[in-house]
C-alpha cells in the first residue's frame, strides 16, 4: 500500500477509501482548498431547458480543444456549463422526472445521480471493454440508434465517455505503459493521468495529446450518430479539463475537473447547433429511475479515474 507522507499519514485512518494514496488526497486537497475563492463571472446555461431533440455529450470536452477538432459545417458556440463534474451536471440538469427523454449513458455517474426518464439505456454495464477499461464511441453509437429506433417521440441523451480518461488512443497506450503500479489497481501511486501531472510524473504536452486523441476517436462515432438521427441535435459537454490552470488568487494548480469549481475556464464547452429538416414530435409518459442494482458502478468509477 502506498504511504502518505508526514504530516498525513496520521489522518489516514479517517480517510475514504478513494483518498488512499497520497496522490489523490493531494489533488482533492486542493480542490477543497480554492473551492470557497473561485469567482463565477458568467451565466451558465441550463442543458435540460435548452432547444434539442438530441443532446450529444462528449463527457470531459474542453470548448477550445473541440473547435480545433470541430468535424461539423457550423462553428461551435462556447457556453459555460453549470457544472464542473458529471454528478454536478446530472443533478443541476436532469434531477426529477423526465418522461419525455430517454438517456444513453456510457458514464456509471449516471446511475448515481440521475433523475426518472422514460428509459435510461447503461451501456456501460454490458458494453465495458475491458482491454481499454471505458465503453468505447462505436459502442455508445450502435446502442444509441438501437434506442432511438424504439424511441422516436422521446428527446435522447447520448452520454459518449471520451474524451475523459482513459485515453484510448496510440497516445494513451504510450501513457499506460509508463503507469505507476504497485501490486494492484488499488494500490497505483497515480490512479490517473491527472495525478500524474499534479505530481510532475506525466509530460503534459503528452497528456494532451492523448486527450486531444480521445476526442479525435469519438468524432467519427459522432458524425455517423447524427447522420442517421431525426430532429434537432446538439453536440456539447457537460463540463471541460483543466491542465494545471489556476482557478482562484491562491497559487494553486489544478488538473482534472473537481466537482463544485465554478471556473470560467474549467466549465466552458462546445454547443454545437447541427442543421436539421424536420423536428421529431416528442411526447411524454411514465418515468424510470436511473439507478441500477449492477454490482459494478464503483468498479468502473474507479477504472475512469473518479474513485
Amino acid at each position: 500500500m502506498v504511504s502518505l507522507p508526514e504530516p498525513l499519514a496520521g489522518f489516514r485512518r479517517w480517510l475514504p477509501s478513494e483518498f488512499s494514496t497520497a496522490s489523490v488526497l493531494k489533488r482533492e486537497l486542493k480542490a477543497r482548498l480554492v473551492r470557497p475563492f473561485v469567482r463565477q463571472d458568467y451565466e451558465p446555461i441550463s442543458f435540460a431547458d435548452r432547444d434539442w431533440d438530441t443532446l450529444v455529450v462528449l463527457d470531459a470536452c474542453r470548448y477550445d480543444v473541440f473547435e480545433a477538432n470541430n468535424p461539423f459545417p457550423v462553428a461551435a458556440e462556447r457556453v459555460n456549463s453549470n457544472a464542473s463534474h458529471t454528478s454536478d451536471f446530472l443533478s443541476k440538469n436532469f434531477a426529477g422526472d423526465h418522461p419525455d427523454t430517454v438517456y444513453v449513458t456510457a458514464s456509471p455517474q449516471v446511475a448515481n445521480h440521475g433523475g426518472d426518464f422514460a428509459h435510461v439505456e447503461h451501456v456501460w454495464t454490458d458494453g465495458w471493454d475491458d482491454a481499454t477499461d471505458t465503453v468505447l464511441p462505436e459502442t455508445v453509437t450502435d446502442r444509441a440508434l438501437a434506442i432511438a429506433e424504439a424511441y422516436p417521440e422521446k428527446r435522447l441523451v447520448v452520454h459518449y465517455m471520451q474524451p475523459h480518461y482513459p485515453f484510448i488512443g496510440s497516445t494513451g497506450e504510450d501513457l499506460a505503459a509508463q503507469g505507476s503500479f504497485l501490486d494492484g489497481r488499488e494500490d497505483r501511486a497515480y490512479p490517473s493521468a491527472w495525478e500524474r501531472l499534479d505530481a510532475g510524473v506525466a509530460d503534459e504536452a503528452q497528456v494532451w495529446d492523448a486527450y486531444e486523441e480521445n476526442l479525435q476517436v469519438a468524432l467519427p462515432e459522432v458524425q455517423r450518430l447524427v447522420g442517421e438521427l431525426t430532429g434537432k441535435t446538439v453536440v456539447t459537454s457537460d463540463h471541460g479539463n483543466l491542465f494545471g490552470e489556476r482557478v482562484s488568487a491562491l497559487p494553486i494548480d489544478i488538473y482534472g475537473h473537481p466537482p463544485g469549481i465554478a471556473d470560467e475556464e474549467l466549465t466552458a464547452v462546445p454547443w454545437v447547433e447541427l442543421p436539421f429538416e424536420e423536428r421529431r414530435e416528442i411526447h411524454g409518459g411514465e418515468t424510470r429511475t436511473a439507478t441500477t442494482d449492477d454490482g459494478d458502478v464503483e468498479e468502473r468509477l474507479e477504472s475512469l479515474g473518479y474513485v
